[in-house]
């Protein structure tokens, strides 16, 4: 199911902007998490595309055509 996919995403880049805010981890181990969260953060933004179509179809039935 993408839904928990993308709220666990979520989450886990919220914890990777706050080690990074901390400022505390060497810059060698804040590159690689800054490179997890981005392909977290294209990972969701695949998910929500996914369900353009859907939203798009619900709008069309919705308005009667």
């Amino acid at each position: 199911m993408n839904d928990k996919r993308y709220t666990d995403n979520i989450h886990r880049i919220e914890e990777i902007i706050s080690q990074l805010d901390a400022g505390k981890l060497p810059p060698e181990e804040a590159k690689k998490l800054f490179g997890t969260a981005k392909n977290l953060i294209e990972e969701c933004e695949a998910i929500l595309n996914s369900y353009s179509g859907i939203i798009e179809e619900m709008s069309f039935v919705s308005a009667g055509t």
